[in-house]
């Protein structure tokens, strides 16, 4: 969606160069404009640019600086996940040793079952004041979830009016160019006037959309619209961009949605573990309190530990589970970046030809 909406604002420039035309050539330009609603969008907007001029050595300017930024995006992405995967094997090292120490940890407790019982009760009130820690950590956890929640709730809410304002701004542009379209002349102050309102209702919900619009009022601004054709692509475009508008705006309920799931799941796995640890606090209490009775006091000791060492290999197995789904995330992306730049090179390619700039002139001269 970055290099769709990147590539569409800068085909706000000129296309024209000299080469020789070949079967080839002609062949993956039709491939390129064919290849999908983003090869269209900008074949569209390519006719709407070349009635007002016609070069394109800005634009190709403009994607070999953004291949290049996507390239340093591509080296930043892998020193950080060179980061994240030294922190997952210290991690994971920490983790294999506490599962270790506390299988050990069982093996010396049942031989202490009745030589070193006032030592276990020392230990006992440790365990008591790190469990407490631990429940204090759980209920400032509770509030930071349900803060965070309500930070995401108004960020949504925002976001959804501020789009929605936007597809208002694009409709009445909409209709104010299509009632201009059924007199004799228009009035190219009053339509930049709805761009330039347009550009404000849009500027936030998203970094790409007010550049775009600026080039249409720069267009706009050649243009006595005598041609109903770019009146025609005019309004083509502006119903692209009310689509994207709407497609925005409901990926934006969905991830709501999602929020909230994960925000349920997440407080559900807090009051869990806060059961836990009041069942553990509950029961390290007891056997200090009981210290009278060795055996008894023992084998709570020795589930405790049984408790701990579960709650170790779990944390070992979580850690391996996350480091595998964000080695997918960081394959995902480093392939996307990838698909990115491919991307650019070969637009950068088909836009230099010859071939590209006769298939454009073509197009426009049948929609005389």
């Amino acid at each position: 969606m970055i290099v769709a909406l990147f590539i569409t604002t800068a085909l706000a420039l000129q296309m024209n160069e000299q080469a020789t035309l070949t079967t080839e050539a002609q062949t993956a330009v039709r491939e390129f404009v064919q290849s999908g609603p983003l090869g269209k969008m900008m074949f569209e907007f390519a006719q709407v640019e070349m009635h007002a001029s016609g070069a394109v050595d800005i634009l190709i300017e403009v994607l070999k600086a953004f291949g290049r930024q996507q390239e340093d995006r591509l080296n930043e992405e892998n020193t950080i996940w060179q980061n994240r995967l030294g922190d997952h094997n210290a991690r994971r090292i920490q983790y294999e040793s506490l599962v270790t120490e506390g299988g050990l940890a069982i093996n010396r407790d049942r031989k202490k079952l009745t030589q070193e019982y006032e030592p276990r009760k020392e230990e006992l009130n440790e365990i008591l004041t790190t469990l407490k820690t631990n429940m204090g950590k759980n209920e400032v956890a509770k509030k930071n979830a349900e803060a965070l929640r309500a930070e995401q709730n108004a960020q949504f809410q925002q976001q959804a009016n501020e789009i929605t304002e936007a597809i208002k701004a694009t409709d009445d542009t909409l209709e104010y160019i299509k009632r201009c379209s059924q007199g004799s002349f228009i009035e190219v102050d009053k339509i930049n006037d709805h761009l330039l309102f347009l550009q404000k209702k849009s500027s936030k919900s998203t970094d790409y959309v007010g550049s775009i619009i600026q080039a249409l009022m720069q267009i706009s601004e050649k243009q006595n619209f005598a041609d109903r054709e770019v009146q025609k692509q005019l309004v083509d475009l502006l119903q692209s961009l009310r689509g994207y508008f709407v497609e925005t705006l409901q990926a934006a309920y969905n991830d709501e949605d999602q929020q909230k799931l994960l925000h349920e799941n997440r407080m559900n796995q807090l009051e869990n573990e806060k059961q836990v640890f009041e069942k553990q606090y509950s029961d390290a209490y007891a056997e200090r309190e009981q210290r009278s009775l060795q055996i008894e006091d023992t084998n709570r000791l020795l589930d405790t530990r049984g408790k701990e060492l579960s709650g170790y290999q779990d944390r070992l197995t979580t850690e391996n589970n996350n480091f595998s789904q964000n080695q997918k995330i960081h394959d995902d992306l480093v392939a996307a970046i990838s698909g990115e730049i491919g991307y650019i090179e070969k637009a950068l390619d088909v836009l230099m030809t010859q071939a590209f700039s006769d298939e454009l002139q073509s197009a426009i001269n049948k929609a005389k």
